[in-house]
């Protein structure tokens, strides 16, 4: 009976009650014919207890797999959690102002207090932003190198100079990244891009030659273009209503239903092309996609403004690109197939299927390294649904699953109501 019960659970997809009672009826009926067979009550208890843990054993390890390895470290009560703001040079992860091992959570070094941030996290300098100025500190041994008095969010850099946004958004200031010093200054407030207005959502600062400038938050759409080198005005009248962004050494610029690319040396008209969605542009590689109205996309040649359309893979019912605020080369979509679910790389074609899914959707995007969180609902075989998290690769590796509702995922680390998990 137990068996049967077993089958047609599995058959019909009536989830764990039913698994459940169909296994203790196994057990029951098993432990049953050990007493009828076996001799002497000690032997009997002794076949009994090993009968049924052998029996259960096998039948909860299929519903939740083998027993996960620990996480590698938790974090403090009294720490920061990782948040938009960290990032990852080496083997440290940089939260607040604390250098952790990724692999350990051990403390490599602290500056500053509760209240530092991260401005730049590069391999071979890290500032840290802290209430009264900012700091540039040696990745591998915290040693201090320069000291600041300019306070506020880091923007943009060109490997040289650093562009710090004023807390209070009225000001731009250079740093030079080798000894600290001032550069120069400008009033306004200096963003990583548009998108229905001036965003700054990136942080720690990331690696470009110029930086858009909002020099009056009254004059919605209007926006400058500043180089970093020398803090020179090289467009004017960038339109910062929908959406403009610098993806290598064009200026991408939404124009109606175009999307147009312009010189950021002088502001020359250098491509225009039609799109469907002008405002949604993914990717800083050689070649940005946007979606359509359809299950497809559509890829762009940021060069040329050459376009073509990208078909997903056969099956497949809707396309989503997931990449939303990721600015890194490799760009993936969600698609909703038949199957389940699926990750689909436009730009080289790749598909990583999701396991056992039922429902999924984007956690959050680690925009400077590229990793993705995903969260979702997956089935069993009884048909039973879990929540569970997993963390994707930009090079398209996807974690084993890990339970619970909400987990964040940054640069390889994926961190779930404090434990961190290193996937690398």
């Amino acid at each position: 009976m137990g068996a049967g019960l077993i089958l047609t659970t599995i058959g019909w997809r009536w989830g764990h009650l039913a698994y459940g009672i169909g296994v203790a009826a196994v057990v029951g009926g098993v432990v049953w014919v050990v007493t009828l067979m076996a001799r002497g009550t000690v032997t009997r208890l002794a076949l009994s207890a090993g009968a049924a843990v052998v029996l259960v054993a096998g039948a909860v390890v299929p519903v939740t797999g083998l027993p996960q390895s620990p996480p590698q470290w938790k974090i403090p009560a009294a720490a920061q959690r990782p948040n938009g703001e960290s990032a990852r040079t080496g083997d440290l992860i940089i939260i607040g102002g604390t250098a952790r091992h990724a692999r350990t959570g051990a403390v490599a070094w602290a500056h500053e207090g509760p209240d530092a941030k991260p401005l730049l996290v590069e391999d071979s300098l890290v500032v840290i932003g802290t209430e009264d100025g900012s700091i540039g500190v040696d990745p591998p041994t915290g040693r201090e190198i320069w000291r600041s008095t300019v306070t506020g969010r880091g923007i943009a850099h060109d490997r040289k100079v650093l562009v710090v946004a004023a807390r209070d958004g009225t000001g731009a200031t250079a740093l030079d990244l080798t000894t600290g010093a001032t550069l120069w200054r400008q009033s306004g407030r200096p963003v990583m891009e548009c998108d229905l207005g001036p965003v700054d959502r990136f942080s720690p600062a990331r690696e470009q030659s110029h930086v858009l400038l909002v020099r009056d938050e009254g004059r919605k759409g209007n926006a400058e273009l500043i180089d970093l080198a020398g803090g020179r005005t090289t467009i004017a009248d960038v339109d910062c209503s929908v959406a403009a962004r610098l993806v290598g050494e064009v200026l991408l610029q939404a124009d109606g239903k175009k999307l147009a690319g312009r010189s950021p040396a002088d502001g020359r008209p250098l491509w225009s092309t039609p799109v469907e969605q002008p405002w949604h542009v993914d990717g800083s590689g050689s070649t940005v996609f946007t979606p359509t109205d359809r299950a497809e996309v559509v890829g762009i040649d940021v060069t040329t403004g050459r376009s073509r359309r990208i078909a997903p893979p056969p099956g497949t019912r809707t396309v989503r690109l997931v990449s939303g605020e990721q600015r890194t080369p490799d760009v993936w979509a969600l698609l909703d197939v038949d199957s389940g679910a699926a990750l689909w790389n436009p730009g080289t074609g790749r598909t990583v299927k999701v396991p056992d899914a039922v429902a999924i959707r984007v956690g959050n995007v680690d925009v400077s390294s590229g990793w993705i969180g995903l969260s979702g609902t997956t089935r069993d075989f009884t048909g039973a649904t879990t929540r569970t998290c997993w963390a994707f690769s930009p090079d398209g590796r996807l974690s084993a699953p890990f339970p619970g509702a909400v987990c964040l995922v940054e640069d390889g680390l994926l961190e779930t109501s404090g434990d961190v998990y290193p996937i690398r």
